[in-house]
């Protein structure tokens, strides 16, 4: 039996309208390189609807991100 220990950074973010949620986002980057995981959850689709624009730019900001955390490790291998 081996025991395989990983180390990942979490990365969340939440897009609010007037103080109300409307999209969480979620990454998860291993720092051993690899793949990164991406996760986004509309909680307020309604919301979401009528700021569609403004929810597609918070998430490339987001994966923006996300891109820039996976290059720092990518950069101290």
């Amino acid at each position: 039996m081996a025991l395989k220990i990983e180390q990942n950074i979490t990365i969340t973010g939440t897009s609010t309208i007037n103080g109300e949620n409307a999209v969480s986002y979620y990454a998860t980057v291993p720092t051993s390189g690899g793949n990164s995981y991406f996760n986004m959850n509309v909680t307020n689709q309604a919301l979401y609807d009528a700021n569609r624009k403004e929810m597609r730019k918070d998430e490339s900001e987001f994966r923006a991100k996300v891109y820039e955390v996976e290059d720092e490790i990518a950069s101290a291998e």
